[in-house]
């Protein structure tokens, strides 16, 4: 060994300055040379406690790769339970199976244990050599303060890596999707963010495609969520194998994913989306389960279309949903759309607000027996002026109150408003015959408590004034909460009709469940019935049907008096349409019919 002050002078310089990391490599070099030692190691304890990993390993004049040891059988093991340990010779001979030893040749080995500053053990630092070792008075303390350095930047170390460990899974749940393993929305937008800022800089485009799976939900619902999630992850494989260079893909959420193509155009856009939606033609096989899907697909490009990253997004899912609309299953965005868009948007403001006012009226359709030619029912008809719109028509507000969730509370106002008319009737002497039928929405059928509802807001008239009209699909959505509200409904007194029957997919099974009184004969069956001998035959199908099921039947959208009489030929009971009545006012009916 050198001289103290030499001894500590070299240990000082491989400590190196306070405040700054220190240098394992640098350590065992400076420490090799104040022991005369040819062999010096750090090494980390690993969390099994059995085995340690080389940090740093001086040996033969040069630092060697990092290595994994296992403690047992070894001077090592020794080490760590003791503060110093100091073979001075015989050390191949004393521990044979230590194979590190054995092909180092060592004769003498000094170790001591690293601890962190709260005293857990960390690691080991140890002196190997191939001739006996005199360790000096001041030996122990030179490698006491070289393990006491060591042990605490291994401690720091290790918490920087729990922390960087922990960031990183932060980092995943913040940006990554846990069920593809793809980045998510928001790494997405931040991705297009800085994709437009270059963009824009190096005058150059983008394109965004907006991928939105068919059928998927029904998957869910069926299958289940977890096949669901393993369909998705095989989904995304199918995708990522597509990407090319300049790709960036990602899933948004639930059954949705997105491109962000760089430097692109829309000729290599298109040839992008067939690739995307090619990879999806093969059916995906799991548990013995065959899943075909396909997919909606929105474009939009930067600069073209939009100026920043926000409103390209925004363009690109309008795209989408035009697309969900089109033969095609593929649209690209055009400014006609975000007009569209402006518009719908400025519909559902007014129509909520018209609700909300009392802004609505009710038009009604009469109905004649073809037997007797007598008044015997009305259809309730919703309206909507707007003083900016203008008229609007039910084919339009209908489908808007139901996506904005508003079509109960419209089909309660209606109610209300067909018991309020039956009533002022009454009132001006003019009693209504037969019921009023009023229209519940397939949404309505949802709600369990539906019977209850209809019978609080009738309490005014009498329950078989009022009939509802339900249509064939909006019966089969939970065919069994069906009946249970239709005979709930029948037993208050109401009248059921069967609207636009024919048009849907009724089980005969659940239709003399039912408890409804009338089938509506949808009127493209009745307009086309005398032209049409397939029309005829299911006119006269349905008429026969309702007769032996002790049904009425009312036919829609009558305009001549030719099919009234073709009608009136098969047995059918009653008849709505323009020859007999176009719908109007209430008082305006009044005058005419009552």
């Amino acid at each position: 060994m050198m001289a103290p002050e030499d001894a500590f002078r070299l240990l000082a310089d491989g400590l190196g300055k306070a405040g700054t990391p220190l240098a394992f490599d640098h350590l065992v070099e400076r420490i090799s040379a104040i022991f005369d030692g040819e062999h010096v190691l750090i090494g980390k304890l690993l969390s099994d406690n059995a085995t340690i990993r080389t940090v740093a390993f001086w040996s033969h004049g040069s630092l060697q790769p990092a290595a994994v040891y296992t403690l047992a059988g070894t001077p090592c093991e020794h080490v760590l339970n003791d503060e110093v340990c100091e073979f001075t010779e015989g050390v191949c001979q004393r521990f044979p199976d230590d194979v590190m030893l054995q092909e180092l040749g060592v004769e003498s080995y000094v170790g001591v244990p690293l601890r962190s500053p709260q005293g857990h053990l960390v690691g080991l630092l140890a002196v190997l050599s191939s001739r006996p070792l005199d360790l000096a008075a001041y030996g122990s303390e030179v490698l006491r303060i070289a393990a006491a350095q060591a042990g605490a930047e291994m401690a720091r170390r290790s918490e920087e890596e729990k922390r960087r460990s922990s960031d990183y899974r932060i980092q995943q749940l913040i940006y990554w999707d846990s069920v593809t393993g793809l980045p998510n929305r928001r790494c997405l937008m931040e991705r297009l963010e800085e994709a437009c800022e270059q963009a824009r800089l190096r005058d150059s485009c983008l394109g965004l495609i907006y991928l939105d799976l068919q059928r998927f939900r029904q998957i869910n619902d069926t299958q289940g969520h977890e096949l669901g999630d393993q369909v998705l992850a095989e989904i995304a494989s199918r995708f990522s194998a597509q990407a090319e260079a300049g790709e960036f893909l990602a899933r948004l959420g639930g059954d949705e994913f997105m491109v962000l193509l760089t430097d692109t155009r829309p000729a290599a856009m298109a040839h992008a989306i067939e690739r995307y939606r090619n990879s999806l033609l093969a059916p995906i096989l799991l548990s013995e389960r065959s899943f075909s899907i396909s997919a909606s697909v929105g474009a939009a490009l930067f600069p073209r279309d939009a100026d920043n990253a926000q409103s390209l997004f925004q363009h690109a899912s309008i795209a989408l949903n035009h697309a969900k609309r089109d033969s095609s299953r593929t649209r690209f965005f055009t400014a006609t759309m975000a007009d569209e868009l402006q518009q719908h948007e400025i519909l559902q403001l007014r129509f909520s607000d018209a609700l909300a006012k009392g802004k609505l009226s009710l038009a009604f359709q009469p109905q004649f027996s073809l037997k007797s030619g007598k008044l015997i029912g009305a259809e309730a008809l919703c309206r909507w002026h707007d003083e900016i719109l203008g008229q609007v028509s039910p084919g339009i507000f209908i489908p808007l109150a139901e996506e904005q969730g508003l079509i109960r509370p419209l089909g309660e106002w209606v109610l209300e408003a067909a018991c309020q008319q039956i009533a002022a009737w009454e009132r001006q002497g003019k009693p209504f015959p037969g019921r009023l039928s009023v229209n519940v929405s397939a949404q309505q059928m949802d709600d369990p408590r539906l019977a209850e509802h209809i019978q609080r807001i009738a309490t005014r008239v009498s329950p078989g004034k009022l009939g509802l009209e339900l249509t064939e699909s909006g019966l089969m959505r939970n065919p069994k909460q069906t009946v249970r509200i239709t005979r709930a409904l029948c037993k208050a007194g109401f009248s059921l009709a069967i609207d636009d029957f024919g048009t849907g997919y009724s089980s005969l099974t659940y239709l003399k469940r039912f408890a409804a009184d009338t089938l509506k004969i949808d009127m493209s069956f009745v307009q086309d019935m005398l032209k049409s001998s397939h029309d005829h035959a299911i006119v006269s199908t349905i008429i026969a049907m309702a007769q032996t099921l002790g049904m009425q039947t009312v036919a829609e959208g009558v305009e001549e008096a030719e099919q009234a009489e073709a009608l009136r030929a098969l047995g059918c009971t009653g008849v709505q349409g323009f020859h007999f009545g176009r719908p109007v006012d209430g008082n305006t009916f009044a005058e005419l019919w009552l």
